[in-house]
C-alpha cells in the first residue's frame, strides 16, 4: 500500500514512507539587498514530474512563474518556480523565517538549439542542461541534470516551450537536514516561458542564493557526516 504526502502543489508517492525533511533554522547568507520583488507569470503552462525507480518515489510540481531569457541563436535560460514571490523574497532578508518555506525553483540552460541534419534529434542526446532546487519546511536540495530538449521556437522569440523527458538527476547540493528520497532520478519537465530580462536574472539570483547556502553532498561523505 502506498502512502500520499501532499503539500502545497506538490505530491510525493513513497510506499509506507513518510516525509523525512526536518525543519531546522538556517543560518541566513546575506548575499544581495534590495531585489525588486516578482510577480505574475509567463508563459501558458509549465509542470514536472521527478520519479525514482529505486525508491519507488515520485514528486510532482506546476509552475506558475516563469520566465526566460537568451544569449544568441542557440543558447537560452529559462527559469520555473512555484515559489510565491513572498518566500522568493525571503532568500533576500537576514530575519526570515525559512522553516516556512516550501517549493521549487527551476533553470533549464539550453546551450545548443537542435538542427535536423546537424545535430542529433533523439532523446538520448543533450542538449540542455538542468539545475532543479527542492525546497522543504526551509531545507534546500540541489539536483543537477542533463537532457535533450527541442525548443518550440528559437531563442530571443517572445516566447520559448519545449519539454525534456527521462533527464537523469542527482543530487549535488544540500543543507544538513534535507533528505535525499529519490536516489537516482529521472526528470519529465514540460514548459512555456515568455521572454523577461528583467525577471528571469531575479529568480537566477535566488537560485544562487540557495545554492550558496546548500553544502555540495562530497563534503558530507567526507566528514562523515552522513
Amino acid at each position: 500500500m502506498k502512502t500520499t504526502i501532499i503539500t502545497a502543489e506538490h505530491s510525493k508517492t513513497r510506499r509506507s514512507t513518510p516525509l523525512l525533511i526536518l525543519a531546522l533554522c538556517i543560518p541566513l547568507i546575506l548575499l544581495t539587498t534590495g531585489c525588486n520583488a516578482i510577480r505574475g507569470g509567463g508563459g501558458s503552462g509549465g509542470s514536472s514530474t521527478i520519479y525514482s525507480d529505486a525508491t519507488d518515489t515520485t514528486f510532482k510540481a506546476s509552475f506558475p512563474i516563469k520566465a526566460y531569457t537568451f544569449h544568441d541563436d542557440n543558447t537560452a535560460d529559462i527559469y520555473l518556480t512555484d515559489l510565491s514571490d513572498q518566500d522568493l523574497t525571503a532568500f533576500f532578508s537576514p530575519d526570515a523565517d525559512w522553516s516556512t518555506i516550501t517549493g521549487t525553483l527551476v533553470q533549464i540552460h539550453l546551450f545548443l538549439d537542435p538542427k535536423p541534419g546537424k545535430t542529433p534529434i533523439e532523446p538520448t542526446a543533450a542538449s540542455a542542461s538542468i539545475r532543479y532546487a527542492i525546497i522543504a519546511q526551509g531545507q534546500i536540495g540541489i539536483y543537477d541534470g542533463a537532457g535533450f530538449m527541442l525548443p518550440g521556437s528559437k531563442p530571443g522569440k517572445d516566447t520559448i516551450g519545449g519539454n525534456i523527458r527521462s533527464a537523469p538527476l542527482r543530487i549535488t547540493r544540500k543543507t544538513p537536514a534535507f533528505v535525499d528520497l529519490f536516489q537516482a532520478a529521472k526528470l519529465d519537465l514540460n514548459f512555456s516561458a515568455k521572454l523577461d530580462d528583467a525577471r528571469a536574472p531575479e529568480l537566477r539570483a535566488r537560485l544562487d542564493a540557495m545554492a550558496a547556502i546548500a553544502k555540495p553532498v562530497r563534503e558530507y561523505t567526507r566528514t562523515g557526516e552522513e
